[in-house]
């Protein structure tokens, strides 16, 4: 009888170990990354984040946008804009304007899930080509 209860002890001992320890703070990555794309036209430029989820989810993001138009740049800079029903079906959708095909759009962007956890940052950026001469 008394090794029943020393083993019976021992056992909430051990489970009891694991409850009551410190916990580390989580400074991993987040469970939700988003990846980006990027659509380039003459008439627009399409930013789109997809997260890596295909649960609906509700995030907020802060973004700057720099355009080149023909009175030089524009920034525009939007905060705590909310996004609802987002999944991979259904992504972050910024599109911008171009007021010509050779204007450049730049994006520096912040995505947060509901509880404040930054998920995403990145900078893209999209202007025409350069020429590249070939040699005769």
């Amino acid at each position: 009888m008394r090794s029943v209860f020393a083993c019976l002890f021992i056992a909430a001992a051990l489970l009891s170990a694991g409850c009551t320890g410190e916990e580390e703070p989580f400074t991993g990555q987040a469970a939700t990354e988003f990846r980006s794309e990027t659509s380039g036209y003459d008439d627009r430029v399409e930013f789109r984040f997809v997260p890596n989820s295909d649960e609906p989810g509700t995030y907020s993001a802060i973004y700057t946008l720099e355009r080149d138009v023909s009175w030089g740049t524009t920034t525009e800079t939007r905060e705590n804009v909310r996004y609802e029903d987002i999944s991979r079906a259904s992504p972050i959708e910024i599109v911008v304007p171009r007021e010509a095909p050779l204007g450049r759009v730049a994006l520096d962007i912040e995505i947060r899930n509901a509880a404040g956890d930054v998920l995403h940052r990145s900078r893209t950026s999209v202007a025409p080509a350069t020429p590249v001469p070939i040699p005769p």
